[in-house]
C-alpha cells in the first residue's frame, strides 16, 4: 500500500519541529546583517513570532484549494496579520526605525527559506512552500508600511519618553529583583570579563565593585581555565559543581549558563553561586555518622567471626572429649566387664558367681557419666553384717537392731566392729551412718 504523498502544509508544519535550526539560522543572518547585536528578541518570542507567520498560511490551506491572491492578503479582510502587524506596532514603539524592523523581518524570512532547503522533500515541493513564505512575506512588508505610516503621527515625543519611562522601571524591577536574592549572580561577557554583578556578590567579596568589573570570572572566583572555552570544559554549560572561591567556610554551588538561550542576541554567560554551607555540613555529619556506622557494623562483624571460630573450636574440642570419652568407655569394657564376664561365665560356686554379677554391676554405673557405684568392699560383709548395715541406714540404734535381731547389744557392738573395719573406716571420723547413706545394699 503505497503512502499519501506530502502536502506543501504539511512541509510548512515540519518547520515547527525544526525551531534549533531556524534559531540557528536566524541568528547567523541578524548577524550578517549587522542587527543581532541591536536586537532585544528572545527565544521564546522567537518561536511565538515563527508560529503566528506560518499559521495563516495553514489556515488558508485547509479552507482553500489553491494559492491566495496577493490583493486579497494586503486586504488583510480577515485579520491575517494582526499578531505581527501589533508586534511591529510595539518596536516602534521602543524607538526602532521602520528600515530596521524591516530589516529584521527580511533575515525572518530568508531563514525560514533556509530551513525549508533542508528538509527532505521533492524540489519542486520546497519551491512551492518557499513561494509560499515569500508571498505572504512580502504581503506582511506592505501591511507593515501602511500601519507605521498610518500611526506615525501618534509617535510624540511625549509617547517615546513614556515608554522609555516604562523600560526604564522595568529595569529597575529586574535589578531589584536580582539584588534581593542572596544567590550571587555575575554576568561574564565573551572574554570571560565580569560585566555586571548582583549585590550579593559584592556583600561576599572584600573589595569594591570597581575591583569586581572588568576582571576575569576565573580570578574573582577562583576558577579553572583562563579563557572562556577552557572554563567551560571545566565547568560545562547546565552542569553544577561546588567549590568554596571565598575560604572553606563558605560552599557554594556553581551553575553557568549562556543568555543566548534567552534572547537570540547575547554572547554572554551568566554565572550563579547558590550557598550550600548549611547542606553540605548536614551532609558531612550524615556522611559521618555513615562511616561511624559502617566502622561499628565491620567491628560487629570481626567479632561475630571470631566467636564463630571461638565456637568452631569450642566444638571440636567436645567432639575430641567425646572421642576421648568413648575411647576410655572402650578400654573399661574391654578391661574391667568384659573379664568380670568371663569369670562368672566360668565359675561354678553360685556365692561366687553373685559377687562378681555385683562387681559387674556396678562398673556398670561407673561407666554412666555422673553415675555412682557401690563400694566393692561390701562384697567382703556376711548376710548377718549387711543386715546390720540395712538397720543402720535406716537409723535404728544398737538397741533397736539388736531387739529386731533377737541378738545382745554386745553381738551388734561386735558386728558395727567387724563393718567398719571391713570397710576401711576403723580410725576415721566418718560415721558407719553416712557413710551406708551413699551405697546400694543388696539383700
Amino acid at each position: 500500500m503505497s503512502e499519501t504523498p506530502e502536502s506543501t502544509p504539511d512541509l510548512l508544519e515540519r518547520i515547527s519541529s525544526n525551531q534549533p535550526l531556524f534559531l540557528n539560522r536566524w541568528s547567523l543572518r541578524m548577524a550578517e546583517a549587522g542587527y543581532l547585536q541591536h536586537t532585544t528578541a528572545k527565544r521564546v518570542d522567537c518561536i511565538l513570532a515563527l508560529d503566528e507567520f506560518l499559521q495563516p498560511i495553514l489556515d488558508h490551506a485547509a479552507a482553500h484549494s489553491g494559492q491566495p491572491e496577493f490583493r486579497d492578503l494586503v486586504r488583510n479582510d480577515n485579520d491575517w496579520s494582526r499578531f505581527l502587524t501589533e508586534s511591529a506596532r510595539r518596536h516602534r514603539m521602543r524607538g526602532v526605525p521602520a528600515e530596521m524592523f524591516l530589516g529584521c523581518f527580511k533575515t525572518f524570512i530568508h531563514s525560514l527559506l533556509d530551513v525549508v532547503e533542508h528538509l527532505e522533500a521533492p524540489p519542486w515541493r520546497r519551491e512551492e512552500a518557499a513561494r509560499l513564505i515569500r508571498l505572504y512575506g512580502d504581503a506582511l512588508e506592505v501591511l507593515f508600511l501602511q500601519d507605521w505610516t498610518r500611526f506615525l503621527p501618534e509617535l510624540t515625543e511625549q509617547k517615546i519618553d513614556e515608554m522609555n519611562r516604562l523600560l526604564t522601571l522595568e529595569k529597575c524591577r529586574f535589578e531589584n529583583i536580582l539584588n534581593s536574592t542572596s544567590d550571587l549572580i555575575l554576568v561574564v561577557d565573551n572574554d570571560g570579563l565580569v560585566v555586571n554583578a548582583n549585590a550579593a556578590v559584592r556583600d561576599a567579596l572584600p573589595v569594591s565593585p570597581e575591583e569586581i568589573l572588568g576582571r576575569p570570572v576565573w580570578k574573582i572566583l577562583d576558577l579553572e581555565g583562563r579563557t572562556v572555552e577552557e572554563l567551560l570544559r571545566y565547568y560545562p554549560v547546565g552542569i553544577t559543581c561546588e567549590l568554596a572561591p571565598f575560604g572553606e567556610s563558605a560552599i557554594y554551588r556553581m551553575q553557568i549558563t549562556p543568555l543566548n538561550s534567552v534572547s537570540l542576541a547575547s554572547d554572554q554567560y551568566i554565572v550563579v553561586l547558590t550557598n550550600i554551607t548549611t547542606q553540605a555540613m548536614q551532609r558531612e555529619t550524615l556522611e559521618r555518622i555513615v562511616d561511624e556506622k559502617t566502622e561499628a557494623l565491620r567491628k560487629e562483624k570481626e567479632q561475630l567471626e571470631e566467636m564463630n571460630i571461638t565456637l568452631r573450636n569450642v566444638l571440636k574440642s567436645i567432639d575430641r572429649e567425646r572421642e576421648e570419652q568413648a575411647d576410655n568407655l572402650a578400654a573399661k569394657v574391654s578391661t574391667l566387664v568384659l573379664p568380670a564376664l568371663e569369670r562368672i561365665e566360668n565359675e561354678s560356686d553360685a556365692a561366687i558367681r553373685k559377687g562378681y554379677t555385683t562387681v559387674v554391676a556396678d562398673q556398670l554405673r561407673r561407666l554412666v557419666p555422673g553415675g555412682s557405684g557401690t563400694d566393692p568392699l561390701l562384697l567382703k560383709l556376711t548376710h548377718m553384717e549387711m543386715k546390720v548395715c540395712q538397720f543402720i541406714r535406716s537409723g535404728h540404734s544398737t538397741k533397736d537392731i539388736a531387739d529386731h535381731l533377737n541378738l545382745s547389744v554386745e553381738t551388734i557392738q561386735t558386728h558395727r566392729k567387724n563393718i567398719r573395719r571391713k570397710l576401711g573406716l576403723l580410725g576415721s571420723s566418718v560415721s558407719l551412718y553416712a557413710h551406708l547413706a551413699t551405697q546400694a545394699l543388696r539383700d
